[in-house]
């Protein structure tokens, strides 16, 4: 044909009803708008799509029941999904003459049947996100649902589909966490970070862990010397008390600095027990000293370089000898200075010393000898 004018006004079809233009050069009213677009489609030259496997088509809704959706591609084509238990949350928020994209999954000869699936192609988005996620350490939501041996079971919503996460007990926290503390977690909402992105059976690995550390350098930021803070124990040694506070942060009471009705039963202290204090000093890697007396004063507190200090030997090294100062203060004066001054050091000599360095951040000082 020569001329599309022509070719439609040549057409007559008693199942589709006459497809031509009128004397107008308009379409006659009887003419329904799939038939004017597949009109249009053969007029302006548009290729239909080849519909294949794996192939993603967009198109409109045209129906919605529990059991399948009918999706209109067009071109006098539909595709039709199966809906499964697990869909019921993504097909709520559809509506009839929504426009969707679905994936291909089979076609079918006798009859011709074209199987597609919406899931797939929002599996395919969630991964995708997933991969953004872990690229760049950003957290993700998800609901602690039960506890066992090696850790807790979570899940995680996205994009209305339902994933599966672990979460070891190496993980779960900043700390180890004690078995109240476990068993708060259960029905939670927490934020977590993917270990990895490989799944070990379907289920994705995560961590609250990494998630705590990431705040921790904020946090740090907002601490107050004078505030009174609450903390958990998390474990005792015979120099002081390990603490973990404001979620993320952990901080130690040096013994000197426990109120002194614990002073001579550290030991009584468990992991667990609520504790309050005051922050005392933040060193270089984030290292935190607490007290439960802002009164108390110790030579760290003060120490000078060139001060003349008397101390006692508690350790020979293979590096020099270990001087403490007071019952929080220690000092190393250096085999270099033990040689200089032709120095003989037993363990528990009581001896002067000069100190010669104090490093702040690493909670260090350097002694040598008064000349």
């Amino acid at each position: 044909m020569s001329n599309n004018d022509d070719f439609w006004k040549e057409i007559e079809n008693d199942e589709y009803r006459i497809l031509k233009y009128n004397e107008n050069g308009i379409y006659d009213d009887n003419i329904s708008s799939q038939q004017i677009q597949l009109m249009e489609t053969y007029v302006n030259g548009i290729n239909i799509p080849t519909i294949s496997v794996g192939s993603v088509i967009k198109g409109h809704i045209s129906k919605i029941t529990n059991n399948e959706l009918i999706i209109d591609i067009n071109y006098k084509d539909s595709v039709y999904v199966e809906v499964k238990n697990s869909d019921l949350k993504i097909i709520a928020h559809f509506k009839i003459d929504d426009e969707i994209d679905v994936m291909i999954t089979k076609i079918n000869d006798k009859p011709y049947e074209i199987i597609g699936s919406i899931t797939e192609l929002i599996k395919i988005d969630v991964a995708n996100k997933l991969k953004d996620k872990y690229k760049n350490n950003e957290s993700l939501e998800a609901t602690v649902m039960e506890i066992i041996p090696a850790g807790f079971m979570l899940s995680i919503e996205m994009n209305n589909i339902t994933l599966t996460a672990f979460m070891p007990n190496t993980l779960a926290g900043v700390n180890k966490l004690n078995d109240n503390q476990s068993q708060a977690l259960v029905g939670q909402k927490i934020q977590v970070m993917l270990e990895t992105l490989q799944q070990e059976k379907g289920v994705y690995v995560v961590s609250r862990k990494k998630y705590l550390l990431s705040l921790i350098p904020e946090e740090i930021k907002k601490l107050e010397k004078g505030k009174i803070y609450n903390g958990i124990v998390t474990g005792t040694k015979d120099f002081g008390v390990f603490v973990e506070f404001n979620g993320c942060l952990t901080g130690m009471i040096h013994k000197v600095n426990l109120n002194k009705e614990w002073q001579n039963k550290i030991h009584e202290i468990k992991p667990g027990f609520k504790i309050d204090f005051y922050i005392q000093d933040i060193l270089k890697g984030n290292r935190i000293i607490l007290t439960q007396n802002l009164e108390q004063k110790t030579l760290w507190n003060t120490i000078k370089v060139n001060q003349i200090k008397k101390g006692e030997v508690i350790a020979i090294k293979s590096f020099g000898a270990l001087v403490s100062l007071d019952s929080q203060t220690m000092g190393l004066i250096q085999n270099t200075y033990i040689n200089k001054f032709k120095k003989i050091l037993r363990k528990g000599d009581i001896i002067d010393v000069k100190v010669i360095s104090v490093i702040k951040d690493e909670r260090k000082i350097y002694l040598s000898f008064p000349e």
